[in-house]
């Protein structure tokens, strides 16, 4: 059976089955903090970070939630809206600024980290949880995964890793209303992102291997409720919001960026080079942090082989694999995608420490013992540290920025944005040629199209070309006060067989009806040439990466 079956004083005690490895009740709280409180410090000084395009999709479709206006309808993408509503949130509490966000985002990973240090108590022990609660605060800072930036991938973390510690007390206790509660809560994390299907696919298989492996082998009337309540519960955020967006008239536009279009999406990349892509991005997740990644490894090994874990074996398994398989949906494997992971490499980080711990005992006092497996725990987090002291310690949120995301202009984005408020009304629209949702959202201003990203109109699939011209035509139809063309290859993804009908539209477009009165040109991380009026004018591009602002005449 899952290890789940056991007494509550077991399942507080260290894996060798003793109550010698516990830390004191001041002292495992006291290191939680000082974990917390060494997050918050470096949190707080990158603050400023400019946005980066997915988060200026995010706080774009939560601006325009708290006007009331919902997901779907007037600006479209393909992932599930429960980012949307907590970015909503977010700026409802914090205000709607970059600072803002950033904030609210450092609260959530605050409490994702105390969750991971619970859910790794109940698992293992105290030991193990204070060194997994370290290793997910670094790793989810880091910048090897964009940690800086409020991802959707955080914002699933926290319902799953929730969902997971109730999910362990349900099966503990077999009552019915925790399998309610964690199945809600695994929802919420596939509300947010569609690879939180994962964590509902991990509850499942959890329940039903518990009961094939009961003594009866066979399931229950009582073990069908069980199974029946979870499933329930993780469908109801998703079918609440579905409801939601029906009743408000955008069901249909929902059906097809979310499903329709996200499948095309998943496609892209063929199964023979998933692999190769995923070698690629792995190494550069890994970078700095490679011995904290490889003591995670390590820990791996010894849930695998170690005999005082094998009741804990297979539901600790199950996690780590579903948490590996959230990250492989259209085998893209970008680096921030792997943050569903981290927490299973900071519960397998936790698990070697404290096998650690147990093996020191032999050499030393427990209460030291305790304390030197830790110990190497944060010599291999300080390693890390060290390997990235530059965005750690040194490096200004700007500087971050552009060095983490080179020849996009997302610094550039607040001036187009503080131009584009100056020049124009609240009530004027704007059209943004490029994948840069962000100026909509600095700017204050609604867009001409609901297609704020463009990717969708480059890519390889049957939708492409009529994509490409109801962007035009809900251009055409809206007249925006200003058009930006971002010419900057990250914007747009160009590729030799992509469909370049919007470029020709645009070209015919513009001639007549609008003038050049901006001129962004980034020339390099440390210049970048604004002319506005005249200026623009006058002003002849010398980068490939540039962007022109156009006002209509």
């Amino acid at each position: 059976m899952i290890d789940v079956i056991h007494t509550k004083d077991a399942a507080n005690t260290a894996s060798t089955g003793t109550t010698a490895d516990m830390l004191s009740t001041h002292a495992r709280w006291l290191l939680l903090c000082l974990i917390l409180l060494l997050i918050i410090v470096v949190r707080v000084r990158l603050v400023d970070v400019p946005l980066e395009r997915d988060e200026g999709e995010y706080a774009y479709m939560g601006q325009l939630l708290l006007q009331g206006i919902p997901p779907y309808s007037i600006a479209y993408n393909m992932k599930f809206p429960g980012t949307y509503l907590m970015y909503a949130i977010i700026m409802s509490l914090f205000g709607q600024t970059t600072q803002g966000i950033h904030l609210g985002f450092m609260v959530l990973n605050c409490i994702t980290i105390i969750v991971v240090f619970l859910f790794s108590k109940r698992l293992i022990n105290d030991v193990a949880a204070v060194a997994a609660a370290g290793a997910y605060g670094i790793l989810s800072l880091g910048p090897s995964v964009f940690g800086f930036a409020a991802h959707a991938t955080h914002f699933i973390v926290l319902p799953a890793v929730s969902g997971a510690l109730l999910l362990h007390h349900a099966l503990e206790n077999n009552k019915p209303s925790w399998y309610f509660f964690s199945g809600a809560a695994f929802g919420l994390a596939f509300l947010m992102k569609q690879p939180g299907i994962f964590f509902i696919l991990f509850g499942g298989s959890c329940i039903v291997y518990q009961n094939l492996t009961s003594g009866s082998g066979r399931f229950s009337q009582r073990n069908i409720l069980h199974l029946a309540l979870f499933l329930i519960a993780a469908l109801v955020p998703l079918l609440a919001s579905m409801i939601w967006l029906y009743s408000v008239g955008v069901f249909d536009t929902f059906w097809f960026w979310t499903v329709q279009y996200a499948a095309k999406y998943g496609t892209q990349v063929p199964i023979s080079e998933a692999f190769s892509v995923f070698r690629n991005k792995v190494t550069n997740v890994i970078n700095g942090f490679w011995l904290l990644c490889t003591i995670s490894g390590l820990g791996f090994l010894v849930l695998l082989f170690h005999r005082e874990l094998h009741e804990k074996r297979m539901f600790i398994v199950l996690f780590i694999v579903f948490s590996f398989l959230s990250i492989c949906p259209g085998f893209y494997f970008r680096e921030h995608y792997f943050i569903t992971l981290l927490p299973a490499l900071a519960l397998s980080a936790g698990i070697f420490i404290n096998y650690l711990n147990a093996l020191s005992v032999a050499f030393m006092p427990s209460s030291w013992s305790r304390f030197a497996a830790l110990g190497i725990l944060i010599a291999v987090i300080l390693v890390g540290v060290i390997n990235e002291k530059e965005y750690f310690f040194q490096d200004d949120p700007v500087t971050v920025s552009r060095k983490m995301y080179p020849g996009n202009p997302f610094q550039e984005s607040i001036e187009i944005a503080r131009f584009i408020e100056q020049r124009s009304s609240p009530t004027d629209k704007i059209a943004v040629f490029g994948s840069e949702p962000q100026i909509y959202f600095y700017s204050k201003r609604v867009s001409a199209s609901g297609y704020i990203y463009v990717y969708s109109l480059m890519e390889d699939h049957e939708y492409r070309l009529s994509m490409q011209q109801e962007m035009a035509r809900e251009v055409e139809s809206a007249a925006p006060k200003f058009i930006i063309i971002v010419d900057v290859y990250t914007s747009w993804s160009v590729e030799p067989k992509s469909e370049r009908y919007i470029f020709r539209w645009l070209d015919d477009y513009l001639k007549s009806r609008y003038m050049l009165v901006g001129v962004v040109d980034m020339l390099s991380p440390a210049q970048t040439i604004y002319a506005w009026d005249d200026d623009a004018w006058n002003y002849s591009v010398r980068s490939k990466s540039n962007v022109l602002i156009f006002e209509r005449s």
